[in-house]
């Protein structure tokens, strides 16, 4: 499994979208609770239509701020944010967001967190920059920090990176960029949105300081899935195949690699 990209249980928490007649690219979203909640189900109605999404967005950002990507977040925060990029996703804008020109594009990692607290005690891969490759970022706590997580999408392409910057002790910068393709993903059963882009990474490159190491992933081929909930000409709402949900921006004007990391090759 892969994060940023599903089967018929796409969720630790059984989240199952139904497309109501009124918004049939919005959907109601069903989710089991976990400890933190006093139902053991609950369900979260589509938004109207005549809902201020600039409104929910705003919410959105000052939620997930200072949260150092969701790193800096208690279970009760994440479930109080996890509700309200729900409701965000109930009025998604676009009808097949993995088929849209909008989704390719430079992004930035905002937001990223468990769908199940349960589930993130035992398996972290969904824990940290989940849509970002956590197996494969630097795993030193404590002497390395990510300063930033980038991700390139190129779909006419089939392209996808991802990247992570960092700093080691404070003093040397590097970067980890994971390299793959992506493809986009047929609805199960045809029919309904288009929403699910399938990735495959071949290499990644680690850098640091003035010296960079390539290393192939042919023997490993790891692959997954990302489903973008949400996507308009700047924000995104995704759920990994690792049971994370995440928030991205997009870099305007970004060119890739950024200018940081090529100077470094």
């Amino acid at each position: 499994q892969t994060g940023m990209l599903c089967s018929s249980d796409i969720f630790s928490m059984k989240a199952a979208l139904r497309l109501p007649e009124q918004r049939p690219h919005a959907p109601n979203v069903l989710y089991c609770s976990t400890r933190w909640r006093s139902k053991a189900c609950q369900t979260v109605r589509a938004v109207p239509a005549k809902a201020d999404a600039a409104e929910l967005k705003s919410n959105v950002m000052r939620a997930v701020s200072n949260t150092a990507r969701g790193k800096n977040t208690t279970a009760p925060q994440r479930a109080a944010i996890l509700d309200k990029l729900v409701a965000l996703e109930a009025i998604n804008p676009t009808r097949d967001p993995a088929a849209s020109p909008l989704i390719s594009g430079v992004w930035a990692l905002l937001y990223q967190a468990p769908l199940d607290e349960e589930r993130a005690q035992v398996d972290k891969s969904g824990t940290t920059e989940g849509p970002f490759l956590a197996a494969f970022q630097p795993l030193t706590q404590g002497l390395v920090r990510t300063k930033a997580n980038l991700q390139l999408i190129d779909l006419p392409n089939q392209r996808v990176e991802n990247l992570a910057e960092f700093t080691v002790l404070g003093k040397w910068e590097g970067s980890l960029n994971i390299v793959g393709s992506g493809k986009i993903m047929e609805p199960e059963g045809g029919g309904g949105p288009v929403v699910r882009v399938a990735v495959e990474f071949t290499e990644f490159v680690l850098s640091l300081g003035d010296r960079a190491w390539t290393v192939p992933l042919s023997w490993v081929k790891p692959q997954g899935w990302v489903q973008t909930t949400y996507l308009d000409d700047d924000f995104r709402i995704g759920r990994g195949d690792k049971g994370s949900i995440f928030v991205a921006s997009r870099v305007k004007g970004a060119s890739w690699p950024p200018a940081s990391v090529a100077k470094s090759k």
